[in-house]
Formats: structure tokens, sequence, C-alpha cells
């Protein structure tokens, strides 16, 4: 890489041409500049040649390799279409600005022709937003109304400048009955427990995933609720938290239309446990999360009335009312219930924080390995000229 220069009068003579701090010992083979020592080498004011020089000695030894033909063949078709990607990515320099190219669609009705106007990379960028939840840190922060330390947020004084949002505490259905009307022995499972517990986070994930919104989008919510709860979709019943909890979170993990982020998946936990102690007024607010949900299907299934009578229509609305009996039944079990509901929020707690502790493990150990993968490769330097391509110099 470089020649040692044995003249001791020189190297008493000339300093380091980079640091000006060291004598230099070193001569470029290539500028000849006089350096010290292989960080000098290295330095941004000599990057450019060392650059080229491993860029020669790595084109150098690929044109040594021996190979039979069929490798060949398939080494250059690879540096060829890594070569169009590059091609593609610099054309893309040349389209007009996103504003121009959006110019005159509704942002809010028109969204495939929206995405349709973003170039591949923007597109791709948009994707790694999503499936990061990044793309959630474009939004002002949204507080549920589990969250907020007042039974009910007066929105008339949040300040017009406040980067979050709340929504008001629900009401808990009126006129509820006894639940030894409902049952005759008035006695439930021990598992009743549990199956709130899936519920639960059923409902906190769709408040979320909806910004509050979930009853301007009732349908859709509901199905979400379905889609994630097992207990009150398919009779699922659960034997401890854990269960309860986790299948939940897999569940939405494994869903493109509802996953959020790892983060977002296991934080629900947190608002499951303040669901059922609130941190600050240690009251159970499970009936008025019950009684919300079971406000939300019953808009649901006035909303699929409306549709007309259509079989799938019929199906839905039959499971709608299905759901929302079930619902009912556990709002008025939950009611009776509060202190036993509330002296799991420590439970549920604790498995959040052991939810999180995993995945940061998990995430810190998959960082790692990828960081051990990356090659020890200098980065690019600024090229003069019209140079070959590494395709071309190859050949």
């Amino acid at each position: 890489m470089a020649e040692i220069d044995t003249n001791e009068e020189s190297q008493a003579q000339e300093v380091c041409s980079i640091c000006l701090a060291q004598l230099s010992r070193y001569t470029c083979p290539r500028c000849n500049v006089r350096y010290c020592s292989v960080a000098c080498y290295r330095h941004e004011r000599h990057l450019q040649c060392s650059e080229s020089f491993y860029r020669d000695s790595v084109v150098t030894e690929l044109q040594q390799m021996k190979g039979s033909g069929e490798e060949r063949r398939h080494v250059m078709e690879t540096l060829m279409r890594m070569q169009e990607g590059e091609d593609d990515d610099q054309n893309e320099d040349h389209v007009a600005t996103l504003e121009e190219r959006v110019s005159g669609l509704d942002l809010d009705r028109d969204l495939d022709q929206v995405w349709q106007c973003l170039t591949p990379s923007e597109q791709q960028q948009f994707n790694q937003l999503v499936h990061s939840g990044h793309v959630g840190h474009l939004f002002s922060l949204y507080l549920p109304w589990w969250e907020t330390f007042t039974p009910v947020v007066d929105m008339t004084e949040q300040s017009s400048s406040s980067s979050s949002s709340s929504s008001q505490k629900p009401s808990v259905l009126s006129g509820l009955p006894l639940l030894s009307s409902l049952v005759k022995d008035a006695k439930v499972s021990h598992s009743m427990l549990y199956n709130t517990l899936n519920a639960l986070y059923a409902y906190a994930y769709i408040v979320r995933l909806y910004n509050g919104d979930h009853m301007e989008l009732a349908m859709q919510a509901s199905q979400a609720v379905l889609d994630i709860s097992g207990t009150l979709s398919s009779n699922a019943v659960f034997c401890a938290v854990r269960d309860a909890l986790s299948v939940a979170v897999t569940t939405v993990q494994q869903r493109k239309d509802l996953f959020m982020s790892l983060e977002s998946s296991i934080s629900v936990m947190r608002d499951v446990a303040h669901l059922l102690c609130h941190p600050t007024s240690h009251t159970c607010q499970v009936p008025e999360a019950l009684s919300d949900l079971h406000q939300l299907l019953d808009r649901a299934k006035a909303a699929s009335k409306a549709e007309g009578e259509k079989p799938d229509t019929r199906n839905s609305v039959k499971q709608l009312h299905r759901v929302a009996k079930k619902v009912f039944f556990f709002v008025v079990w939950s009611s009776e219930h509060a202190e036993e509901l509330a002296s799991l929020s420590d439970v549920v707690l604790l498995e959040y924080e052991t939810s999180l502790q995993e995945l940061n493990t998990y995430l810190e150990t998959e960082q790692a390995v990828k960081a051990f993968r990356l090659p020890q490769s200098a980065s690019k330097g600024h090229r003069h000229g019209a140079p070959q391509t590494l395709v071309e110099q190859l050949n």
C-alpha cells in the first residue's frame, strides 16, 4: 500500500502532510503525499486517493479470479442489475416536485392517484415509515381518554398550540340489570377475568389505531376488534394473564392491516393495566371501556343494515348482534367485579415490562448481528470526469 521511507534525514525534515503534527514515515505510491500512519492515509483529506486505490485493488483481484463461464455470466448479470438500479435512482432526480405532481388532487379522497404520483423510492420510504411505526411521529400525539387525569375532558381548556389531543371519557351503559338476573346461580367461570383482558386489549388497540376516531369508522373498527379478540369472535377461553394478552399481541403483529409497530403492540398492555386501575384515581375503568365498545358495535350494526339486504350484510349484522350481546354481559359482569379486575393491574403491568424488556433484548441482538455482518468498506469518494463503471472495467 505504501513505501517506507528509510531516509532518516528526510524523516527528520518532513512532517506528515495530513495531520501536520507527526513526522512522516510513508509516501503514498499514487500521489506521493507524505503521511505518518494508517489513520492519516484514510483521512478525508486523502480520501479520494485512498478510495481509488482500494477500488483498483478490488477490480484487479476480480479480474484475476478464475471461474467457470456460468459463474462469470452470473456475476456480470448481477452487476448489470445493480448498475441499472443506480441509473433509475439518478433518473428520479429529474422528476417534478411532489407538490407539482399532486397538484389538483384531493389528498383526502384521491389516495390511489396520490400513491401513483410518488416515485418508487418515495413509495419505499413511506412503506418503511409505516412498517417501522415512525409514521406516527408525523402526527400530533393522541391521548386516549383513560390516560387523562380528569373524568371528563374540557375541550375548551385545551390550548390551541397543544401538540396532543384527547377524547372524552365514555359513560357506562344506563339501566344495567343485576348479574343474577342474567345468570341463574350468579356464578361465572374464573376465566371471565382473563377473557375480559383479551377484549380490553382489542378495544384499547383499535382506539389507538384510529386515533380516537373509531366511532367515525365503526364498521372497520368493529371488524378489527373481532380480528384481534378471540374471546369475542370465536368464544376463546383464557386461563392466565399472559395467554389472554400474548395471543392478542401476536395477532396484531401478524396482520399487516392492523400492525403499527412492535413497541405499539406491546405498549397496549399498559393501556389495559390503566383501564383496570387508573394510575391516579385508582378507579376501575373497565365498565366505561366496554360500554364504549358496545356503542361501537351498535353503530357498526346500524351501518351494516343501512347497506341493504345482502347475504354478506345479513351475516355481518347477525355476528355484530351476537358480539354486542356478549359485550353487554361483560359490562354487567365488570360493574360488579371492579375490585377483582383492578387487582390484576399490577400483574398486567409486570407482563408489559417483561415483554418490553424481551423486545429490547431482541432488537439489540438483531442490531448487533447486522453490525457484525456489515462489510468493512470505505465510503464512496468524489469521482472526477466520467470513469468506467465496475462492469465495464471487468470486461
